[in-house]
């Protein structure tokens, strides 16, 4: 099986490494007890898929049926997307099991489930296998893992569009929660984070969502930029889902894990 060699390896794809446990080191009080967060920047993907070396060590990184699934992508932005959001997961994965990361990439197998969402392939020598949750948004792809239990995981951009479907998502008193954050978008990406995160944990194999998931509570944590939200799913008021939320840049990332319930 094919292994990195750092000496060969563009310097531009040891930078994208180096840059991925940077923000790993950055947001680890974001992630749950039992797992990791991992974060790549998709514009220093990008450049690297403008060379014909970048190319040849990112696919170098892919398990052989990850290759062949993304190199039958045509559209730009899927291919740009679908590779960063597995990029960030085989780190997390790396960093949650105490592995070397990069020469171990390749043995990290990331494939669609028959809902469309990335499931790991048995890892030998592991006896359960960890859950993996990516999402994207602009200018970065993120990945969560947990060891044990399902995870759920989201990073928003802080837009307009938010504003023109709040209806579909907020209601008023979950803003009044909110009220307390100067920025309204800041309110509305956090609110839409969490939701999301929780939608992809527990409800994964519902359509919609948003009418299900209500917030009860938001308090800050010690970590700069960073909340504890409750939420309440509907059907289950008794039990509250602890989702930690955290803003950066013009981004909220929010990550919950099934043994953070309440």
């Amino acid at each position: 099986m094919t292994r990195i060699c750092p000496d060969s390896a563009p310097k531009s794809g040891l930078a994208l490494l180096a840059s991925m446990e940077a923000l790993a080191l950055r947001f680890a009080p974001v992630a749950p007890a039992n797992g990791c967060l991992s974060l790549l920047d998709l514009r220093q993907l990008q450049n690297l898929l403008s060379k014909q070396e970048g190319v040849e060590f990112l696919t170098s990184l892919l398990s052989p049926a990850e290759a062949a699934l993304w190199t039958n992508f045509t559209y730009p932005k899927r291919r740009l997307e679908w590779l960063g959001g597995r990029l960030a997961a085989k780190h997390s994965l790396g960093r949650l099991l105490g592995r070397e990361p990069a020469p171990l990439y390749r043995d990290y197998s990331l494939l669609p489930d028959e809902h469309g969402r990335p499931s790991l392939e048995p890892l030998p020598g592991i006896n359960a296998t960890p859950h993996v949750s990516i999402s994207h948004s602009r200018d970065y792809a993120a990945a969560l893992t947990t060891a044990t239990g399902r995870c759920g995981l989201d990073i928003q951009q802080k837009n307009a569009r938010l504003s023109t479907v709040q209806e579909r998502f907020a209601s008023a008193e979950e803003l009044a929660l909110l009220a307390a954050l100067p920025d309204p978008l800041t309110r509305l990406c956090l609110l839409w984070t969490a939701k999301e995160a929780v939608k992809k944990c527990c409800l994964s194999d519902q359509p919609t969502f948003f009418g299900s998931i209500k917030l009860v509570a938001l308090s800050p944590v010690p970590t700069d930029g960073a909340w504890t939200a409750l939420v309440q799913v509907q059907g289950d008021a008794s039990a509250e889902i602890e989702v930690c939320v955290a803003e950066f840049e013009e981004y909220c990332i929010a990550c919950v894990a099934e043994e953070r319930h309440a």
